[in-house]
């Protein structure tokens, strides 16, 4: 079985080999380009990794140092109640805090800080945050290549849909014409009384049929333009001058495995990515380490403070100052932050760290083994397309002979009519089954290349 299957295979690229052609042209790549570029979706998820770059960089710049400046401007005034023991003067005899004294005091003050900061440690908790951000950002990177295979699959689909159309729309014609033929035979018979009106009206009938099924050919293809044109931003009107090649595929070169698949890919970033999550929780008990230095000015003016005293002339005691000015006052340091007990909120952390990544890992494993099967299937069904292609080819050759035959023999009178515009029913069929076939191969070989995680650009301009 795997023996005739192999022989099968090499005998599709020989057939392949007939054309000169590549997989896609120029002109399809470049489409497909510009679909990539014009896809919103594409752009959000670009958007969004911009997003995920510049935290990335926040994290690290946190060992950037820090300059801020403040101040302050105000007015204040107390009411200062005290009850300290009595003191007397010896000369005066002046008894000083006797009972409870009262003092009213009143200042304008200003100050102005200058100050700088600088994280000397952090605990280890930047270095494995942005190591876990790198890896968050790597993984939506390998998905973002995923969504690209899946916009490039619907672009090169809809190539496969228009010229299926294209060459329907062919193979409906040049029954158009041969009917069109016929009829004038017939119309000439009948003059001559070698036929009669009924062949006439069959072939009529048949074009009938024909002309409807164009009808829904023409208004599928305008909206396969208008969806291409959606995809792309090129006018429908260009589209339409555009020639797209529907040709088997030939996948020679391919070595990726399904071991490549992007999906995998992000699932194993995202596993490194709660790995050092876990490291950055486990060290959370780790001290913060930070030096400051702060240039200050201080300026008290305009104070003055009332008392209750009064001087033998019997002046009230009050004293003022015009100003106190501080500066500079330096002030520079090493702090320190430790959280000696947290109330167990990174123990609960660290726990939902592990869980996270404990999903994250099974989850691999479970679509490691679907990408293997889908993998193995799509080869299998890329074989069985190829097989069936070379079947409907031979289909086809012996459709259009046995339509040969059955025009020659309706002409000496061997068959109906009617036989013989079923044979031209069975040449349209085969025929447009044979251009299907090609767009399924076509379709299974785009699924085969996804399943390797090599749907790309690049690939497709081998």
């Amino acid at each position: 079985m795997k023996k005739s299957l192999l022989i099968s295979f090499f005998s599709f690229f020989s057939f392949c080999s007939t054309f000169a052609q590549k997989n896609l042209s120029d002109i399809e790549i470049d489409l497909i380009n510009r679909s990539l570029n014009k896809s919103y979706a594409l752009k959000k998820s670009i958007h969004k990794l911009s997003i995920d770059s510049i935290e990335t960089k926040a994290i690290r710049q946190n060992f950037i140092p820090t300059l801020e400046f403040d101040a302050l401007y105000g007015y204040g005034a107390t009411r200062i109640n005290v009850d300290i023991p009595t003191v007397k003067l010896p000369i005066t005899g002046i008894e000083l805090f006797e009972g409870e004294t009262r003092f009213d005091a009143r200042s304008q003050i200003f100050n102005a800080n200058l100050t700088a900061k600088a994280l000397l440690f952090s605990g280890l908790q930047v270095s494995y945050g942005s190591k876990a951000s790198e890896e968050k950002i790597k993984a939506k990177n390998y998905m973002l290549t995923a969504e690209k295979s899946t916009i490039i699959k619907d672009v090169i689909d809809t190539f496969n849909k228009i010229e299926l159309l294209r060459k329907s729309e062919i193979v409906i014609t040049k029954s158009e014409e041969r009917l069109a033929k016929e009829k004038e035979r017939v119309k000439k018979a009948i003059k001559n009384g070698l036929a009669i009106p009924y062949d006439r009206d069959k072939i009529t009938a048949a074009e009938l049929k024909l002309a409807s099924v164009k009808v829904e050919l023409y208004g599928n293809l305008s909206l396969l333009y208008s969806k291409l044109s959606m995809l792309t931003d090129v006018a429908p009107s260009t589209l339409e001058k555009y020639k797209f090649h529907l040709q088997p595929w030939d996948l020679n070169g391919i070595e990726n495995t399904f071991s490549d698949r992007p999906e995998l890919k992000a699932l194993e970033a995202s596993i490194n990515a709660y790995g050092y999550k876990l490291k950055m929780n486990k060290n959370s008990f780790l001290p913060k380490v930070q030096a400051l230095a702060t240039l200050s000015y201080s300026n008290l003016f305009n104070a003055s403070l009332e008392t209750p005293y009064s001087l033998p002339g019997g002046e009230n005691v009050n004293l003022e100052l015009n100003k106190l000015e501080l500066f500079p006052t330096y002030f520079l340091g090493v702090g320190m932050h430790w959280d000696l007990f947290s109330g167990l909120k990174n123990t609960n952390k660290t726990r939902i760290t592990n869980i996270e990544k404990t999903i994250a890992e099974e989850e691999k494993i479970d679509v490691e083994e679907k990408l293997s099967l889908f993998a193995k299937k799509m080869q299998v069904d890329f074989e069985v397309k190829n097989q069936q292609l070379l079947l409907k080819q031979k289909e086809m050759e012996v459709a259009k002979n046995s339509l040969n035959l059955a025009r020659k023999s309706y002409r000496e009178g061997l068959i109906s009519i009617t036989d013989l515009l079923e044979t031209e029913t069975e040449y349209q069929n085969s025929t447009l089954n044979y251009y299907k076939k090609i767009a399924n191969q076509r379709l299974v070989a785009l699924d085969l290349l996804i399943s390797t995680g090599s749907l790309n650009v690049e690939n497709l301009k081998k």
